[in-house]
């Protein structure tokens, strides 16, 4: 019988964790529900689970999808058509067949149960933490449609953010292409055989044109094993990315990167501003807004940094206390701390989030300033001593026959 583990909140919203032994998923969410709580997600553990996954390749529900479902889903709604037929409508609409089946099998369950966050609660792949503490949230309070207009718009903004940094990131990436492409070409194939005709003019070869030949030679030579290595090396990677102390470490080095490291970070602590912010306008309390972002940012370092500040407030720390000596800088203490003093956290969180937002396309601008002529004066370099080592001995090797 498959072990399923859940997350999901009680009565006063406090998240819970654990696991029960059930046939399906469905069972387990019935046995979850009779002990009083509310599933936000529900994983299956299955051995080797994570190893196959790994080599499967699927179409999936993206974060675009999801952005572009909550969208048509609030319009929909706040024009006064019913939940069951705005969802009947978005799935017969849609081009992924995915997310057909997805909204599709929403939309029965939710003339099953009749809510709808019930409904998404068994598609923890699709919906994070997140949304599903907000939607229930909204359902509470009666204030669904606006909870809807508020998770479009704090998934548009992050999908923006992402995607302008991504954006940015393009050309550089282009031009390092680009360049390799070239600097191979003429290393691997025209050098060789320019080698060949200067040898054959009796020409003397300088040390550091044999020292370059020696090292293209060496990876023409043995370009099969190079291969396998750089691949395996790379299946390793990912594999030990896979392991909660893989994760973190591989999450660590990044963080550490020269430019990229510091654009990453802000880019993290961002979207914890952001949907913290976002969880506790919602009524939602500090720990279990806490653990709600933990479940839905992908970061290893930012997930440790709450789990260390949620042990730090129950044993009696205040929010700001607890972020001290953590991934967060010192003004974002400062301005928790002020929030917690005049009992507006929500408002400095959301100020803290506009703050990073705009650092983040300021940072992004600035990797790109140095980065662009970093690589050009890189490979440039490369391919100016390749040049060199190569048309000097050329050059004077047709001097010898004049």
């Amino acid at each position: 019988m498959p072990l399923y583990a859940y997350q999901a909140v009680d009565n006063s919203n406090k998240t819970v964790k654990g696991s029960v032994n059930a046939h399906t998923q469905e069972e387990a969410e019935d046995q979850i529900r009779e002990k009083g709580l509310f599933p936000l997600s529900i994983r299956a553990k299955v051995m080797g689970s994570s190893f196959v996954s790994f080599f499967t390749l699927s179409q999936k529900v993206t974060k675009k999808d999801l952005l572009g479902f909550t969208i048509q889903l609030h319009l929909m709604f706040t024009a006064g058509l019913p939940l069951v037929d705005s969802l009947k409508s978005i799935a017969e609409q849609s081009k992924n067949p995915k997310l057909k089946e997805l909204v599709g099998d929403i939309g029965k369950k939710v003339e099953t149960t009749g809510s709808f966050s019930e409904a998404i609660a068994a598609h923890p792949e699709v919906f994070p933490p997140f949304y599903l503490g907000a939607v229930r949230a909204g359902e509470t309070g009666g204030t669904l449609p606006e909870m809807l207009d508020h998770l479009a718009e704090s998934l548009e903004k992050q999908e923006e953010l992402q995607s302008e940094m991504k954006q940015a990131l393009i050309y550089p990436m282009m031009i390092m292409f680009v360049m390799s492409a070239v600097t191979g070409f003429y290393a691997f194939y025209l050098m060789p055989k320019m080698m060949v005709m200067v040898e054959e003019l009796g020409a003397p070869v300088p040390f550091y044109t044999r020292a370059i030949q020696f090292i293209v030679n060496t990876i023409l030579a043995l370009w099969i094993p190079l291969v396998v290595l750089i691949i395996g090396g790379v299946v390793a990677t990912l594999i030990y990315g896979r392991s909660e102390s893989g994760a973190y470490n591989l999450s660590t080095l990044k963080l550490r990167l020269p430019l990229l490291g510091a654009l990453m970070q802000k880019s993290v602590l961002c979207s914890f501003a952001h949907y913290l912010a976002l969880l506790l306008q919602s009524g939602f309390g500090l720990l279990a807004s806490l653990d709600l972002v933990k479940g839905t940012i992908g970061n290893p370092n930012i997930v440790r940094s709450i789990e260390t500040m949620e042990e730090r407030i129950t044993r009696g720390e205040s929010f700001a206390e607890s972020m001290r000596g953590l991934l967060f800088p010192g003004f974002m203490v400062t301005m928790i701390g002020l929030g917690e003093q005049t009992g507006k956290v929500p408002e400095q969180l959301a100020r803290i989030n506009g703050f990073f937002e705009k650092d983040v396309r300021r940072t992004t601008k600035a990797v790109l300033t140095i980065l662009e002529p970093l690589i050009l004066i890189v490979f440039g370099g490369i391919s100016a001593v390749i040049l060199m080592s190569t048309f000097i001995p050329m050059y004077s090797a047709l001097g010898q026959v004049k």
